[in-house]
């Protein structure tokens, strides 16, 4: 049920527009007629117009940035404005003009590049083209824009060129072929964007989606649509309304929170890690720096854990929104130690076991300051549960197995593992291979297995070998408090 409602609006986003052309199709009565050349060069040149603002962005973009991913995204913006530009040019009736088989051509053209490219730009950096491109990203964008400009210039200069009136006789077949390679190409960059999109809800990412959905729905709609009546213009205003979509969001995303130039290098990133983080409320960011400035100790913890607890989650094949929570709730799982007194928090000596009492009060204190704030509801559970054992033995409920929200359990290791690697001011941190022990050691009692199993895994990928004399308890005691402990030798983290 929870996946079903994760894809409802990317399946409205695909289903609505087929449908619309469905009805008017199955409907003749729907279906008006009506034809004007300077409405139709009017509307075009509004989608070229979106699509070459979208370009101009991120070639820019690139050219600071040198992130191959926005080169590709301005060529396939790019090759949009510049061929439905030419695609409303050659309308017939619109400058003496005949029907001209580049009317046709265009457009499938147009979407077939900025398909591709929209592909291609989900590629790693490492990938061979992607390399050579962040040394020229400027150079490469041009060198695709001339073809494409020269094309549009020639045919529009020449309609005869390149068989502009006759036609070719199998050109129809060939239309049918690129059409189902394009709407392949534009379905995985869908699924790839809409993951990132649930990862951290950012515009962009959501209008990258709205673009690529749009115009399978134009390409569908041209294909099948009967020209010149609603069945055939319904597509024009699909792709308005994808590219249209694309400026606003870029616009809008980089005035509000970071220069545009990040916001579009950021959008093709691989690391999931990075797009929860855009989607983090200003909240989050506050309280997190509030927390630092309260506690030393916390100073970049914080996000040492969230990192690794996402990509614990990941390994676990957690769904976008548990990850999401996951980070949220690591980074602000010690919110609480605000509400600590100095003396006892920044204490330099040992705490005693009323002082100890004092700091596990913090899972509670922080719950309730982000209760204040709906933005952080995802992060409740991991506040106030990030301490609890799979055992029943932790606090502050005494919650055991999976009464312990998973999210939860999944923070704790992440939690556990920095604290015991990290160096503090009465102890240098342990080494991975002693700290994966010790925490191996802790699984199925004090830490919830599979997280644990996920932690070994990636400790294999980091080729941290596995050592056989972990004591549970060493690992459980590592995140309880900032110091030694009267009548315990364990030594602690936050």
């Amino acid at each position: 049920m929870n996946r079903i409602r994760r894809f409802r609006l990317l399946g409205l986003l695909l289903v609505l527009p087929l449908a619309c052309l469905v009805v008017l199709r199955l409907v003749p009565g729907l279906d008006l007629a009506f034809f004007d050349a300077q409405a139709h060069l009017i509307v075009v040149s509004g989608i070229a117009a979106c699509a070459l603002v979208t370009a101009a962005v991120a070639v820019a973009s690139a050219a600071r940035s040198r992130h191959p991913g926005a080169v590709w995204l301005g060529i396939g913006c790019s090759a949009v404005g510049l061929l439905m530009l030419g695609h409303g040019l050659m309308t017939p009736g619109q400058f003496g003009r005949g029907f001209n088989q580049w009317v046709s051509r265009f457009p499938h053209l147009a979407l077939a590049i900025f398909a591709l490219t929209l592909a291609l730009a989900g590629r790693h950096a490492s990938w061979g083209p992607n390399r050579w491109i962040q040394r020229r990203p400027v150079t490469t964008a041009l060198l695709a824009l001339a073809p494409m400009s020269a094309l549009v210039v020639a045919t529009v200069s020449n309609e005869a060129m390149l068989r502009g009136v006759t036609g070719v006789r199998w050109e129809e077949n060939v239309f049918d072929v690129v059409s189902v390679a394009t709407v392949a190409l534009l379905l995985t960059s869908i699924w790839t964007h809409w993951r990132r999109w649930q990862l951290g809800r950012d515009i962009v990412q959501f209008a990258i989606v709205l673009a690529a959905a749009m115009s399978i729905a134009a390409v569908t709609a041209f294909q099948h649509g009967r020209f010149g009546q609603l069945s055939w213009w319904d597509y024009h205003g699909f792709l308005l309304a994808g590219f249209g979509a694309a400026v606003y969001a870029v616009f809008q995303r980089g005035a509000g929170q970071r220069a545009i130039t990040d916001v579009l290098s950021v959008a093709f990133d691989d690391d999931p890690f990075d797009h929860i983080e855009r989607g983090y409320p200003e909240a989050l960011r506050s309280l997190v720096r509030a927390v630092e400035i309260k506690d030393a100790y916390t100073h970049g913890h914080s996000e040492r854990t969230a990192r690794l607890a996402v990509e614990i989650g990941l390994r676990m094949r957690l769904s976008p929104e548990q990850l999401r929570a996951i980070a949220r709730g690591a980074f602000l799982h010690d919110l609480g130690k605000i509400g600590i007194p100095d003396q006892i928090l920044n204490k330099p000596g040992r705490l005693t076991p009323e002082e100890r009492a004092v700091i596990e009060t913090h899972p509670e204190l922080g719950y309730e300051m982000a209760s204040a704030a709906p933005s952080l509801n995802e992060a409740l559970s991991v506040i106030l549960h990030h301490h609890e054992r799979v055992d029943g033995q932790g606090y502050p409920h005494g919650l055991k197995g999976s009464q312990i929200p998973l999210e939860a359990r999944v923070v704790a290791v992440a939690d556990v593992w920095d604290a015991l690697t990290s160096d503090r001011s009465y102890r240098p941190g342990w080494r991975p291979e002693e700290a994966l022990a010790h925490i191996e050691a802790a699984a199925g009692s004090h830490f919830d297995t599979a997280a644990v199993d996920a932690l070994i895994l990636l400790a294999t990928e980091w080729g941290v070998a596995r050592a056989s004399d972990g004591q549970a308890d060493e690992a459980w005691e590592a995140v309880q408090t900032c110091h030694e402990v009267d009548g315990s030798t364990a030594l602690t983290s936050v």
